[in-house]
């Protein structure tokens, strides 16, 4: 075609060619001026009504006249030699490169001049109702001159215009596409906003948000995944940049910056404040909140950062789905950090599990190379499932089923793990599991060099110990009475073998968890430390203790030979998915320094649902919380059920009236007090409370009211169990489990 004139157009040279067609280098002898020319695919051609939707759109942009915006002169048509109508383009030609060519060479303060320039042209695009679709930095030139031009509007949506393409159909490319594209929703302004967002984010970082081996994958972290703060990658990025680029990055259309006008304002505004230097600039340790969340956390010490990252830390990982879309990133710090992405997905029809009830968080291997996770299968059994990280497929174990939180053993080749009411073990290489203890209701293991088990064998025990092989558990902790200890749980063992760290739940309420602390023992319980005070489980890697504070995962450096922390602690990561109500957070660390960790929040609780004989789902009872042991009156009008408040640790009885619909609560003392039994006349209830610091047992009037009868006291946890008919016995049961 070079040569050849088409209408009064003399083709030049051929510039280039891609999905949506190609263009020519040509000269408009009729003006006498240089102009491109874009010969669009065949299918745009198609019918009689995409032609003539096409050129309404294309005439709109044509209309636009802004400096950041390649002029659309016309748009016309060729019929080749074979007879094909095909349709072209006359667009202003600008000399100069693609952004996808001038990307890498930026300096900051080049890309956010481009930056600026593209969300302008944008905003004078999207004022005149017209919606890209297509921003990425191939459709972007960059003038000699330094002016920024945004390319291929003809293709663009028109607002009140019927779409291009058909319903459920893409126009976009692969990583820079908005949620809502991916997932053939009609698209808005804010959907060029989003792809804003994506380039923005490759300029100032050199790297994609969203990240995959192939388009699905891509497509899947861009409409669950949210993307990793820039300042994580590149540390000397203002925390202020980043908010702005994340908001633009918002997976909700409603939440994101709402227009390209706003995002240029936002960017000029932090250009102008950084020249001025009011912007204070600090180096950041591994911190990677969710999108949407601004970094909050004071930065460390400098003097610590450099103890931080010598060590070799490498978070290994995933986008893992449980009831929402949360993620794990993988960091490399040699002595830079590094931040990659890795996706991996359920196994096929399987769902992971990560909290609550049958948890079993993903735990990495001591050498740092494989996985172990629980996951549920179609059959709804939750096994334990083995991934190697420099593989993508992951092999069930058989025999797990009803497998929780499961841990390795130190030479990697056997995991512990907990079922029914036993704790148990499986080799990795396959065979039976193997019980080695009996364990009712277990909170964590920890397996050390010489084959012995520290375990907490139910939800209010203390640490025992036993042989890996079997034999009969030993406590080595106690609860400690004075500070209403209730549990005792994840324990983790230290190097050597001999001391191990554990998290103690108190019972003290209203404190959010404050007065609960993670200790360092020995398996001859002559040493019990507190290390900290903390809402969760604990772990050791690299002469660090990991640590959770709030949402935060923290790292402070440890003395083995002290026992004791040192320094100052150091944030890794915000918005670690952190179970409050089993006081576990999902992260895990090998011997080695990797270490895997989840984004996102674990909701506790679920809706209390009535039933009749037959099935019939009779409504809903109350809001969601955590129940407890739910008792139905004996006339069926009312329920007494014990309630759990993971934060404020408020555990109450509560009588719902599920004919009014209302609900009132029956015991206020900060005490433990959830089970209750029905009198068989429905007159009284007997409930436990640990309010004395002793477990009681009281009888009260089933209305209310504040005269209360004690009934028994003992040092064990009591519980009610049944009221006989004439009213004269109470069964009960005492102990843990």
């Amino acid at each position: 075609m070079i040569g050849s004139t088409i209408s009064h157009y003399k083709i030049l040279e051929k510039l280039g060619e891609g999905g949506m067609g190609v263009v020519y280098k040509a000269q408009d002898t009729k003006l006498d001026r240089t102009v491109a020319l874009k010969f669009l695919p065949p299918q745009i051609s198609g019918s009689e009504q995409d032609k003539a939707r096409f050129i309404q759109e294309a005439k709109a942009a044509s209309a636009m006249n802004h400096p950041n915006v390649c002029t659309i002169y016309d748009i016309q048509e060729y019929t080749g030699a074979d007879g094909a109508a095909q349709m072209f383009i006359v667009m202003e030609y600008v000399e100069g490169q693609t952004l996808d060519e001038r990307k890498k060479s930026l300096s900051l303060k080049q890309a956010l001049d481009i930056g600026i320039q593209i969300a302008e042209g944008l905003a004078a695009a999207h004022e005149k109702g017209i919606v890209h679709r297509d921003v990425k930095p191939e459709n972007i030139m960059v003038r000699k001159d330094g002016i920024v031009q945004i390319m291929d509007f003809g293709l663009a949506k028109l607002k009140g215009v019927s779409k291009l393409t058909k319903e459920g159909s893409t126009v976009g490319t692969a990583g820079y596409m908005s949620p809502e594209q991916v997932q053939g929703l009609d698209v808005d302004h804010r959907s060029d906003i989003f792809s804003l967002g994506v380039l923005l984010y490759e300029l100032f970082t050199g790297q994609l948000p969203f990240k995959g081996v192939h388009e699905t994958a891509i497509s899947y972290e861009i409409v669950n995944v949210d993307s990793t703060p820039m300042s994580a990658i590149k540390p000397d990025l203002d925390p202020a940049l980043d908010a702005i680029v994340l908001e633009c990055l918002e997976k909700d259309p409603n939440e994101r910056t709402q227009s390209a006008k706003q995002a240029a304002i936002d960017l000029k505004r932090f250009k102008r404040e950084s020249s001025k230097q009011r912007v204070s600039r600090v180096t950041r340790a591994y911190q990677t909140p969710p999108s949407g969340v601004s970094p909050s956390v004071a930065p460390p010490k400098p003097t610590l950062i450099p103890k931080l990252i010598s060590s070799p830390w490498i978070l290994a990982a995933a986008f893992l789905i449980v009831l929402s879309v949360v993620g794990i990133v993988l960091l490399r710090s040699t002595p830079s950090p590094d931040l990659l992405y890795s996706s991996i997905l359920p196994p096929k029809n399987a769902e992971f599990v990560f909290y609550g009830p049958g948890a079993g968080p993903v735990v990495i291997s001591p050498d740092g190379k494989r996985l172990a996770f629980v996951a549920s299968s179609p059959d709804k059994k939750a096994r334990i499932w083995i991934r190697p990280l420099d593989s993508p497929v992951a092999t069930q174990l058989e025999g797990t089923e009803g497998a929780r939180y499961p841990f390795w053993s130190p030479d990697n080749q056997w995991l512990g793990y907990f079922s029914g009411t036993a704790l148990m073990k499986v080799n990795v290489a396959g065979g039976p599991p193997t019980m080695i203890a009996p364990a009712g209701n277990g909170r964590g293991g920890s397996w050390n060099s010489d084959g012995i088990i520290a375990f907490s064998p139910g939800a209010g025990s203390p640490i025992n110990t036993v042989s890996a092989d079997g034999g009969t558990p030993v406590a080595v902790t106690a609860l400690d009475a004075s500070r209403r200890e209730q549990t005792h749980r994840w324990p983790y063992f230290l190097p050597g073998g001999n001391h191990f760290l554990y998290y103690a739940r108190t019972a003290v309420v209203g404190t959010q968890g404050e007065a609960d602390v993670v200790y360092v023992t020995s398996l001859d319980s002559k040493v019990n430390k507190t290390l900290m005070r903390s809402s969760a489980n604990a772990a050791y890697a690299a002469g660090y203790v990991l640590f959770m504070r709030g949402s935060t995962l923290m790292a402070q450096r440890f003395n083995e030979d002290a026992l004791e922390l040192e320094g100052e602690p150091v944030p890794l990561a915000e918005g670690v998915l952190n179970d409050a109500g089993y006081n576990l957070a999902v992260f895990s660390v090998s011997q080695n320094g990797v270490l895997a960790y989840q984004h996102g929040k674990a909701q506790a609780g679920s809706r209390l649902v009535i039933l009749d004989r037959s099935g019939k789902n009779l409504g809903v009872v109350g809001g969601v919380t955590e129940f407890y042991t739910p008792r139905i009156s004996p006339d069926g009008k009312r329920v007494a059920v014990g309630t759990f408040d993971a934060q404020s640790r408020n555990q109450d009885i509560w009588v719902y009236d599920i004919e009014r619909s209302v609900h009132s609560r029956f015991t206020f003392d900060l005490a433990t007090e959830f089970y209750a039994i029905w009198s068989h006349d429905g007159k009284e209830i007997v409930f436990n409370s640990d309010r004395n610091g002793k477990s009681n047992l009281y009888r009260k009037s089933s209305t209310g009211g504040n005269t209360e009868q004690p009934l028994f006291e003992s040092p064990l946890f009591t519980l009610p169990d049944d009221w006989s008919a004439d009213g004269r016995f109470l069964s009960m049961t005492q102990g843990d489990s």
